[in-house]
């Protein structure tokens, strides 16, 4: 079997299973929850297997747990938000607590740093400190907290909507810049990170960003019946902007795919690789989207 189909039948199942998780509201979003716990495991440990060095590598456990802890504040959180479940009473008035009142988030961070420190003191040679407590730092960073944003992006009344549209411009920036890489190019963009990658095939990318967006536009008020609040210039303007910024995702973990020589993140998903692989572009355009709409929101526009 091709890796080209190996690519669309992977996309195909896990399209199934992301479906299924925004719409099962059952149980308080618990599946939603797990399968976050569980991406983050398996990507830290993608992360973390590029940090390893002959003199320093990345302390996994401290930053799986501080990565878990500030992943269920913004679960907690989301459940005080979100509109289709009624969480019990304590639930609610924990949330309007890490929303309100304290804020966790910078908390555990500070913690994670601290913690790190500690271990490297006491633990660990001097050789590599400064780089096994960054690397250990950057997985909480570079994953909870915009898995986390999955969850705050889904809270907004018009919530589902907005994770397929985020999801929608950076599968689509992808599949086309893959396709039209593949089938028109012809000019390397002349990136050292990826010598492969082509003005083609980024450019088909954002097109088909754009077009895929609309396409859902069209579709989502035809079924639901409700009037999105987004226009077709602004969903074309917010369609073009993340769709670099898509780009700018898939280039970072590139980035360190190469500094730790390696092709891949892993190998779990067929056609695709592993989850960082997969979900790269996705952690710097959920917290993109999710920002823009709430300063709308702030600003008095309807979201």
């Amino acid at each position: 079997m091709s890796e080209t189909t190996l690519r669309i039948l992977s996309a195909i199942v896990l399209t199934f299973v992301y479906v299924f998780m925004i719409f099962h509201s059952s149980f308080y979003y618990l599946e939603f929850f797990l399968f976050g716990c569980v991406t983050i495991y398996l990507g830290l440990k993608e992360l973390y297997a590029f940090c390893k060095r002959e003199d320093s590598k990345p302390f996994f456990g401290t930053g799986l747990f501080f990565s878990l802890l500030i992943f269920s504040v913004y679960y907690i959180q989301f459940l005080g938000l979100q509109f289709q479940v009624t969480p019990p009473s304590y639930i609610l008035e924990l949330s309007k607590i890490l929303r309100e009142g304290f804020h966790p988030v910078p908390f555990l961070l500070i913690a994670l740093s601290l913690t790190v420190w500690i271990l490297q003191i006491l633990k660990r040679p001097l050789d590599g400190a400064l780089f096994s407590a960054s690397a250990t730092i950057l997985g909480p960073i570079y994953l909870a907290i915009p898995i986390g944003h999955f969850l705050l992006l889904l809270a907004f009344p018009f919530g589902a909507y907005y994770i397929f549209l985020v999801s929608v411009i950076t599968f689509m920036s992808d599949a086309g810049a893959y396709f039209g890489g593949r089938w028109f190019g012809k000019h390397p963009a002349g990136l050292k990170i990826s010598p492969k990658k082509t003005w083609e095939g980024y450019v088909t990318g954002n097109i088909t960003a754009v077009l895929g967006v609309q396409i859902l536009n069209v579709t989502w008020e035809h079924f639901s019946g409700v009037k999105l609040p987004i226009g077709v210039i602004e969903s074309i303007l917010v369609a073009f902007v993340v769709s670099i910024i898509s780009v700018m995702g898939d280039l970072a973990e590139s980035a360190m795919k190469r500094d730790a020589k390696i092709k891949d993140s892993g190998s779990l998903i067929p056609g695709h690789g592993g989850v960082l692989d997969l979900a790269d572009a996705l952690l710097f355009t959920v917290p993109v989207i999710y920002y823009y709409f709430l300063f709308k929101g702030i600003l008095g526009y309807s979201v």
